[in-house]
């Protein structure tokens, strides 16, 4: 059996916004993590740093402005064999992200921590499509690291 984190949220912008905010460097820089090196192309690797941490994720799939898959390379020992996955679905005036992550062996160890930090990032990828600032790692709204140990 296989656990799985997903969290929903609305976000007034458009379905290419978002795309480029969970695609490109800048996207990702402005709401994760500052320190990153990522592109949208299928099969690149994608580094997110924190601190004394750095994950990577290969792009498996992009579907512009509908979906985007990554899994996993170097993570912690618990997220081995995840996916991380963005659904983005257009609604009347609003855009639903619906993140997951997906493929944990256990619900304990890191799971509840990684499900919050990742809430976390969420609202701080909301806050950047809306206001124009996310609250990434290291900045003054997020103390929160890529993982909980």
């Amino acid at each position: 059996m296989k656990f799985d984190i997903v969290h929903s949220v609305d976000i007034e912008t458009t379905p290419d916004r978002l795309y480029e905010a969970i695609t490109t460097q800048k996207g990702l820089a402005g709401w994760w993590t500052p320190q990153v090196k990522a592109e949208p192309t299928m099969g690149a690797l994608n580094e997110f740093h924190f601190v004394e941490t750095t994950l990577k994720f290969r792009v498996d799939k992009l579907e512009p402005a509908r979906h985007v898959a990554w899994s996993s390379v170097q993570v912690p020992p618990d997220w081995e064999g995840t996916q991380v996955l963005f659904d983005i679905t257009p609604e009347d005036d609003t855009v639903n992200l619906r993140f997951s992550h997906t493929g944990f062996a256990s619900p304990g160890g890191s799971f509840g921590g990684t499900s919050y930090s990742w809430a976390q990032y969420l609202r701080s990828i909301k806050l950047l499509l809306e206001t124009g600032e996310g609250e990434p790692f290291g900045s003054g709204g997020s103390r929160l690291a890529g993982t909980t140990r």
